[in-house]
């Protein structure tokens, strides 16, 4: 609680935090309330499990709730997603009664205010405020707690350059932390844009990017207010989904890529959809991510067998491996459908191919549910969601960059981490 002077008085504020949660779920609307009673809420621990956080219904009007609704049909499963599942008691609220829960795909993020959490981990006091469409689920970690302030001697107050070592990056600037990042020098990264830039603009130009930074020894994925551009970098003005407007950068020559290693940028993750036409995008991709035991050749198999399917629905595709252990399938259309339809139309094709061997395949986020299995990803073709871009360097060891390469080198046996920024992919290379 905050106490607020206002006009001589002092008046008690409420002082609420602010997060994203998976949408696991929803429940029945009860007395006049239309669609849906309250959203359940989850997040993934550091194991990767699925872990239930409680329940949203205040903060949504009755066409949110009508949009919610239709948004979480299509996502319907049978079975409860969660790994660690709901408390059977709660001390504060009514326990969840499972028998009128909706459960479904682990795919939508909204972002939520609340007061604290219990002693049993739930929220409490949510209040919801939108939809994320620009997170992945698999990206939404529960943010650690506060610690509550021990008794001690008075401290004194650090110094300016104190505080700085301690927290260098804003946290209104991460999106997520990546604390085993390896990146090169901006030295190393100039020169690698200097050979490539003329190949690479073909996949990063002229695009919204997201952008992993590396600032003052800390890699993050950067999200909110920007640092000072320079002019090479271009900066496109668009509306938010959840209301408000908001900034994404965008190059389209090798003076602008320079710019962003100006800022830091070490990975480029590009939208699907240019600048000139944001709302429908040109390009969907799937990535084939192997859970643990998985090797590379039954992803190069799932590939071939994924294209066979592509081109079933009359579309080419070529294939990109990523620098990581995984390979995306690329699939341009033609700039027709709106995100919410192109999302959709990948889920689909998603689901069917998944639906081939449920065994051996897997379109959840869930961590928990992938060992032994491949995790086909086409979460990353939402408004705001993105992939690594070809020619992108990587904040790996060894300094690997993701590149659009040929079916025949794949076939061949071409790694995912061929490619590094000292020894980079060739536009050259490309054959049919």
């Amino acid at each position: 609680m905050h106490y607020v002077a206002w006009l001589g008085l002092w008046v008690k504020v409420k002082c609420l935090n602010r997060e994203e949660f998976v949408l696991v779920g929803w429940t029945d609307p009860e007395g006049a309330r239309p669609w849906l009673g309250s959203l359940l809420l989850a997040y993934y621990d550091p194991e990767g499990r699925l872990v239930y956080a409680g329940r949203a219904g205040v903060g949504i009007n009755e066409a949110e709730l009508g949009r919610l609704w239709r948004r979480l049909q299509p996502l319907a499963v049978p079975n409860m997603p969660l790994d660690v599942p709901p408390p059977r008691t709660s001390r504060f609220g009514s326990p969840l009664v499972l028998s009128r829960v909706h459960w479904v795909q682990p795919e939508l993020v909204a972002e939520v205010k609340y007061l604290t959490w219990t002693d049993e981990n739930l929220l409490r006091q949510v209040v919801y405020e939108g939809l994320r469409e620009d997170k992945p689920a698999a990206e939404v970690r529960r943010r650690p707690p506060h610690p509550k302030p021990a008794a001690a001697a008075p401290q004194p107050t650090p110094s300016k350059r104190q505080r700085s070592k301690r927290l260098p990056v804003p946290a209104e600037n991460i999106l997520q932390l990546l604390p085993n990042a390896v990146v090169p020098s901006r030295e190393e990264l100039c020169a690698y844009w200097e050979t490539v830039a003329d190949d690479a603009l073909a996949y990063l130009g002229r695009r919204p990017l997201k952008l992993v930074r590396h600032i003052k020894g800390t890699t993050f994925y950067h999200m909110g207010p920007l640092p000072e551009i320079p002019r090479a970098v271009n900066q496109l003005r668009l509306e938010k989904r959840k209301g408000g407007t908001g900034t994404r950068l965008w190059v389209e020559d090798l003076a602008g890529l320079l710019g962003l290693v100006e800022i830091g940028a070490v990975e480029i993750h590009p939208w699907g959809a240019r600048v000139e036409d944001i709302e429908h995008p040109d390009t969907l991709v799937f990535d084939l991510d192997p859970g643990e035991g998985v090797d590379w050749g039954f992803v190069v198999e799932t590939a071939i067998r994924l294209r066979e399917l592509i081109a079933a629905e009359g579309l080419d595709c070529w294939p990109k491996v990523t620098g990581g252990k995984g390979l995306h399938v690329m699939v341009p259309i033609e700039p027709k459908m709106d995100w919410d339809r192109a999302h959709a139309y990948a889920r689909g094709i998603a689901w069917r191919f998944a639906a081939t061997a449920p065994d051996r395949y897997v379109t959840s986020a869930a961590l928990a549910s992938r060992p032994g299995r491949l995790f086909i990803d086409y979460l990353r073709n939402g408004r705001g969601t993105t992939a690594v871009g070809a020619y992108s360097p990587r904040a790996r060891p060894g300094f690997p960059v993701a590149a659009r390469v040929t079916w025949h080198q794949i076939e061949h046996g071409l790694r995912s981490d061929a490619f590094s920024i000292g020894q980079p992919p060739r536009a050259t290379e490309l054959t049919s």
